[in-house]
């Protein structure tokens, strides 16, 4: 039986390779390998969102709200009226430490991660015994302590790469194959995008947020966004939080009538569904 499922999804990506694109391959694709992903995090991340479009309570872009959810409540507190306790820094400490690039931690904390990690840990149990940090303990606890930082979980770059592994690893193409595969780069991030659009990520505390594409952003680019929402008063803090981020303009990509409906605002959407046409663009589901 495996033989011949892999046959089936051995047919399905060398019609990858002579050009032609279709969204039900891309489904079989990613479901098929769904158990045999190789570490591959992104392409697991895209075949959890295939085999489960509702609401996503792990992974890797649930990992990743997690940490720019934690980030974003403590270092907002202030202007809610608030301020961060010493739990409140410890968590967004961590949070932070996860989400920086090593070019941020070399450039706020002066170390490696691996260093800033040693630091951070170092002051929290230095604080909790009533000793007196060191230079750089401080300042590692000082950058990540009380600081916005958020990435996105992953790109259409990663995406690939991890496509392209996983069919080789599997033995459904070659390596020398693989380089035809180039071509296909864009259309795998428009399906990565249709079929998170929509979806829900839900955090440990209960807090769910909607997933949406659009293209209003300083590059604008395509994306997918989660919408933060921090509701406490005096003032509610909006949140639009990239978490998939691909190099593709809309122009070209997007139907005429995505294109008239345009998200303006950073915090603006596609509302209604949304799919990959015949045509490779994205498109409003009719």
């Amino acid at each position: 039986m495996i033989r011949i499922l892999d046959q089936d999804l051995r047919v399905r990506a060398v019609r990858l390779l002579r050009g032609v694109r279709r969204t039900d391959d891309l489904d079989r694709l990613f479901l098929g390998q769904r158990d045999r992903s190789h570490g591959c995090q992104c392409f697991l991340e895209v075949a959890n969102f295939v085999a489960h479009r509702g609401e996503r309570e792990r992974g890797l872009v649930t990992n990743v709200a997690r940490d720019v959810f934690t980030s974003l409540d403590v270092w907002s507190l202030p202007m809610r009226g608030g301020s961060a306790s010493w739990s409140d820094i410890q968590r967004a400490a961590f949070a932070n430490l996860r989400l920086a690039s090593d070019e941020q931690l070399q450039r706020g904390c002066g170390c490696s991660r691996a260093s800033a990690q040693k630091h951070l840990e170092r002051a929290i149990a230095k604080v909790g015994r009533a000793e007196t940090l060191g230079s750089r303990e401080l300042t590692v606890l000082e950058y990540l302590g009380n600081r916005l930082i958020w990435k996105p979980a992953f790109t259409d770059d990663q995406l690939f790469q991890d496509f392209r592994t996983v069919l080789v690893r599997n033995g459904l193409l070659t390596t020398t194959e693989t380089t035809e595969l180039n071509g296909i780069s864009g259309f795998l991030a428009l399906y990565a995008i249709s079929v998170m659009h929509g979806c829900c990520v839900v955090l440990d505390n209960g807090r769910g947020f909607s997933l949406a594409a659009g293209y209003a952003n300083r590059y604008e680019v395509l994306e997918v966004k989660a919408r933060i929402i921090l509701t406490e008063e005096p003032k509610p803090i909006i949140a639009p939080i990239c978490l998939f981020l691909t190099q593709l303009k809309p122009e070209g990509h997007c139907s005429s009538e995505l294109m008239t409906s345009a998200p303006s605002h950073p915090a603006d959407c596609w509302e209604g569904p949304i799919e990959v046409g015949s045509d490779c663009k994205l498109t409003k589901m009719a």
